[in-house]
C-alpha cells in the first residue's frame, strides 16, 4: 500500500512538472542594425517562441536574436552606440552581470559610448 502511494505521488509530480513555472525560462533580445530597434522576450515555453516574440517586438524587417536566455543563463542585456550603430550582446546568471559584459562586448565593437537600452531575466 506504501508503495503504491508513493507510485502514484511520483506520477502525480512528474504530469505537473511541465506546468510549473520554472519550465517557462526562455527569452530572447533581438535588435535591427539598420534601425537601432530591439525587442525582447522572457519566460517562454520554448526558445522558438522566445525568439519569435523577441523579433516581433522589435518590429523592423532585419530583426534577429543577438542573444537568448534560459535556466543556465538567467540574465540577458543589449547595450548599443549612442547612434544605435554598434552593439553587444551578453547573457549571465544576473542582470548586473549581464548589463556590464553587454556593455564590454559593444565597446569592442565602437569607439563611441555604449548604453545599455535594455535588460531582462527568466526568473
Amino acid at each position: 500500500m506504501r508503495r503504491a502511494l508513493l507510485t502514484a505521488a511520483i506520477i502525480a509530480c512528474g504530469t505537473a512538472l511541465p506546468l510549473a513555472p520554472a519550465f517557462a525560462g526562455y527569452g530572447a533580445i533581438a535588435w535591427d542594425k539598420a534601425t537601432g530597434k530591439y525587442g525582447w522576450s522572457r519566460n517562454q515555453a520554448t526558445a522558438q517562441k522566445a525568439d519569435d516574440l523577441a523579433v516581433a517586438g522589435c518590429g523592423a524587417s532585419g530583426c534577429e536574436v543577438v542573444v537568448r536566455m534560459s535556466n543556465a543563463a538567467l540574465c540577458a542585456a543589449l547595450a548599443t552606440a549612442q547612434d544605435r550603430k554598434a552593439f553587444g550582446a551578453a547573457s549571465r546568471k544576473t542582470a548586473a552581470d549581464a548589463r556590464l559584459a553587454a556593455l564590454a562586448d559593444c565597446r569592442k565593437n565602437t569607439d563611441r559610448e555604449c548604453i545599455v537600452r535594455t535588460s531582462a531575466c527568466t526568473k
